[in-house]
């Protein structure tokens, strides 16, 4: 039993560790979103990154899951055997929470920032455009001004 809480206290802190590197990347992400020059390229880097973390996560949650289901009835029973080893756990919950919310707030700020990255980078798209549309419009006005159009020729004369 011991051997077991030890591993979830263990999961628990890989846990934290892997939600302090995604907050950490998450981070990143937000100062180059907040940047004048958007880098697409080392966001979407971090991005990957975060998702491997993610798939590493999902995978200590999967064997806590199966490791604290096993020992439940025998944990639950004995509350006051393991109350150190609990209490360990709790706060390593609350830490893992607490991180989780960070990166939430992280993400939602960077969310806001890549909006409006995409929205001006969308604005200078639609302004070059109707740019060229423009020059395009005068060029070919222009190119009509000099043109002479089709006229008869009276030969009765």
């Amino acid at each position: 039993m011991t051997n077991e809480l030890q591993l979830l206290i263990e999961s628990l802190e890989k846990k934290k560790g892997i939600l302090a590197e995604i907050l950490a990347k998450s981070k990143l992400q937000g100062e180059i979103a907040s940047a004048d020059d958007f880098e697409a390229e080392q966001f979407d880097l971090l991005a990957d990154e975060k998702a491997e973390l993610i798939i590493q996560m999902d995978e200590v949650d999967q064997g806590f899951d199966a490791t604290f289901n096993r020992i439940r009835e025998e944990l639950l029973s004995n509350k006051d055997k393991y109350k150190k080893e609990i209490a360990w756990m709790q706060k390593l919950i609350r830490e893992t929470v607490d991180l989780g919310a960070q990166i939430h707030a992280t993400e939602a700020r960077t969310k806001d920032s890549v909006s409006r990255v995409l929205k001006n980078n969308r604005q200078e798209l639609l302004k070059r455009k109707n740019s060229s549309k423009s020059v395009r419009d005068y060029y070919k006005a222009n190119s009509q001004l000099n043109f002479v159009g089709s006229y008869f020729i009276d030969q009765k004369k």
